[in-house]
């Protein structure tokens, strides 16, 4: 099933994600929508704050890019990020906040920790591009998007594009869940 992603603005982003503690065929099902939504949307990593849920899980499938075509999707779940090294800089963007994209340094190795979709607890080294999504998605679950880690000039700058996403003056090929029509369902 695919479910509309929640925009910037929206009160999922108020509270930090909840440690998954339930692991059953509703997560299953919960984990394989989340999936189709991120590739309905042209995604490579979706958290399950983007679709309203406040947990500590996210999916990564960046086998849709040319250099990484061999690779296997991944499921995330109660992540850490245990230790990081280097540094890389690239374009990032976010289905939360179509339209916006900018530069963005990031570790380019980190050593996670978290549940995979078999339910079992994994320690792994990343990098590159396995990295920068990684910590995109992570970023997600403790409430902040790749503009928190913008100058506060370049943050200034996007002020009027992040007052259009909020009314939902946006163009997605996805559907998605705006502050506007949060505040019209209460």
């Amino acid at each position: 099933m695919i479910m509309p992603i929640h925009m910037y603005g929206t009160k999922v982003w108020d509270s930090p994600a909840k440690k998954v503690t339930k692991f059953d065929d509703n997560l299953v099902g919960l984990i394989r929508d989340m999936f189709e939504t991120m590739h309905n949307a042209d995604g490579i990593g979706l958290a399950a704050n983007q679709v309203g849920l406040q947990l500590s899980l996210a999916v990564i499938d960046i086998s849709v890019m040319d250099d990484y075509a061999s690779e296997q999707p991944l499921v995330v779940i109660n992540p850490e990020i245990l230790e990081t090294n280097g540094e890389q800089t690239a374009e990032e963007g976010c289905l939360s906040i179509p339209g916006i994209h900018d530069e963005v340094t990031r570790a380019q190795e980190i050593r996670v920790r978290f549940t995979d979709g078999n339910f079992e607890r994994v320690e792994k080294e990343l990098s590159g591009m396995w990295a920068r999504v990684f910590q995109h998605e992570y970023d997600h679950l403790q409430q902040k998007f790749f503009i928190n880690r913008l100058s506060s000039v370049k943050r200034q700058i996007l002020k009027p594009k992040l007052a259009k996403i909020k009314r939902n003056d946006v163009r997605a090929k996805y559907p998605v869940f705006s502050a506007i029509e949060e505040k019209k369902s209460r």
